[in-house]
């Protein structure tokens, strides 16, 4: 395969044949044939692990589900690891990674921003304000996710410009929101990301629940017909544990705490 961006219809050659070597040769001239900037390295990587980090977004889930407000220096830290952990490892291995790569080359990537991100979960729990902020936005860009899923894809044209308003606005939200009534979105917010991190886990030895960097690709593509049957399972999976999570922190921690005022 040649990567040449004028032939949009692959150019196929005439087989040639070598007799010495015995081997036959045939070039396809072609756009696909191109590098694109893509984000598949990273979650080739994760398939490629899912033992382990289905594991760890179990956990880590039900953790923050149930423990999210009375942890709460805690889930700040875990929350803040686990977004620069996944936004800056996002980066690195599209940037530096490709298929040829060594499968040391993830995990060196992977150890790295992990071992950073223990420096911004605590500096974001240290400046606690900052950091509900952050993990309230984790938990709305996580329900936006499901609702992305669910039916918003079906406006998006292109599997991008809608994607990424959505998200960013429902994690903006929750942000926001976390200055107004704290306690109540910390509670939610925490469900609902530990609640996605759980249902997430889970897909990753089941199958059936494709990513959502997976489905914008296939709008874009103009290959996405409809979820598959599945998807509905995980989803109603999702708003059963956000509720009972949900239920569960208000019921046994409440709204309030000794100190309603975080540094």
């Amino acid at each position: 395969m040649v990567c040449d961006n004028s032939a949009k219809t692959p150019i196929v050659s005439e087989a040639s044949f070598n007799m010495r070597s015995c081997d036959s040769q045939i070039i396809v001239r072609s756009t696909h044939a191109c590098y694109g900037f893509t984000l598949n390295p990273l979650f080739r990587w994760i398939e490629a692990q899912k033992v382990f980090l289905g594991v760890a977004l179990i956990v880590s889930g039900l953790y923050l589900g149930i423990l999210g407000k009375k942890q709460f220096k805690l889930s700040i830290c875990m929350i803040g690891g686990i977004v620069f952990t996944l936004l800056s490892s996002l980066f690195l291995f599209t940037v530096f990674l490709s298929r040829s790569s060594p499968p040391s080359a993830g995990w060196i990537i992977m150890g790295v921003c992990t071992f950073l991100s223990i420096f911004v979960g605590l500096a974001l729990a240290y400046f606690s304000k900052v950091g509900a902020a952050v993990a309230a936005g984790w938990g709305g860009v996580a329900l936006g996710l499901i609702l992305y899923n669910t039916f918003v894809y079906k406006i998006d044209t292109n599997g991008q410009v809608v994607f990424w308003i959505f998200i960013v606005l429902m994690g903006g939200i929750f942000a926001g929101l976390a200055f107004v009534i704290f306690w109540h979105i910390i509670i939610l917010a925490t469900s609902f990301a530990g609640a996605y991190a759980v249902i997430r886990g889970i897909s990753l030895y089941a199958g059936g629940f494709p990513g959502e960097l997976e489905i914008v690709d296939l709008i874009k593509n103009n290959k996405l017909e409809t979820m598959p049957v599945t998807f509905y399972a995980y989803m109603a999976g999702f708003v059963v544990l956000s509720v009972l999570f949900a239920y569960a922190q208000f019921r046994l921690f409440g709204t309030h705490s000794e100190s309603d005022k975080v540094g």
